[in-house]
């Protein structure tokens, strides 16, 4: 088993009890409807993941030489490099049209909560990992200095998109650097300007840098989720998530 799936059942009924504790907005949904659409891409792109050297031909790619890097260092360097890349990649997803088309699934939820972090169209999943084997090939990054920042991400993405209310003194804290769940709100809010902000994966400097960042204490909180041309229910089932990119919709 890899080590984020196991972080994920340890984290999983964590979040879980702290979302009702805890809730940052009543959901309104069948909650259950949801969780078993959004988990079950989730399980559907674990097979792709676990598929991907047969998807795709690492044997193409260079193979890595030892680092010369402190194991520290190392892992500080692709801990940075990885989350830019992911931060430049998310940016694209919104961009180019094809990539968008991929990417609405995750946007088309209508609430937030963990379940979330799992919708994701099994397409997407494979650009990205092209994306990352990509970057470790061409930076000749070694696994072990990527694995932390596989959890890490991991970790910042399920805790961004739970439905949990932080303390009004400790979430400005963290936001300082890393994404929480008042700070990813607005990146799945219904309206665009705040839809095309946060696109930070793990940390939020790049978002300050690149001028991308909406600040929670500087904006109200979104009033819904999602994209108004799927807000039906079947739009969110299963079946119609998966075919969602070949559907002709605008941005």
């Amino acid at each position: 088993m890899a080590t984020y799936q196991l972080f994920y059942l340890i984290s999983i009924p964590l979040i879980i009890a702290a979302e009702y504790r805890f809730a940052r907005k009543k959901l309104l949904r069948n909650r259950y409807d949801r969780w078993f659409n959004n988990l079950s891409l989730g399980f559907i792109n674990e097979a792709v993941l676990l598929a991907s050297p047969v998807l795709i031909p690492l044997l193409l790619l260079p193979e890595s030489s030892p680092s010369h890097l402190h194991p520290l260092l190392g892992a500080l360097a692709a801990f940075l490099i990885l989350d830019l890349a992911g931060y430049w990649l998310h940016r694209a997803y919104h961009h180019f049209g094809a990539f968008w088309r991929l990417h609405r699934v995750h946007h088309s939820d209508l609430e937030l909560d963990y379940s979330t972090t799992f919708r994701h169209h099994p397409g997407e999943v494979v650009v990205s990992l092209l994306v990352i084997y990509l970057v470790m090939a061409t930076l000749a990054l070694t696994p072990s200095q990527v694995i932390p920042y596989v959890i890490a991400v991991k970790a910042a993405q399920l805790l961004a998109h739970s439905n949990i209310r932080l303390g009004a003194r400790i979430e400005p804290l963290i936001n300082l650097l890393f994404v929480t769940p008042g700070t990813h709100q607005f990146h799945h809010s219904t309206q665009q300007p705040q839809t095309d902000s946060n696109f930070g994966e793990v940390l939020t400097i790049w978002d300050r840098l690149f001028g991308t960042y909406t600040c929670p204490r500087r904006s109200p909180e979104p009033a819904a989720f999602g994209l108004d041309e799927f807000s039906e229910d079947r739009h969110q089932r299963l079946g119609a998530l998966l075919a969602l990119p070949l559907r002709s919709f605008g941005k």
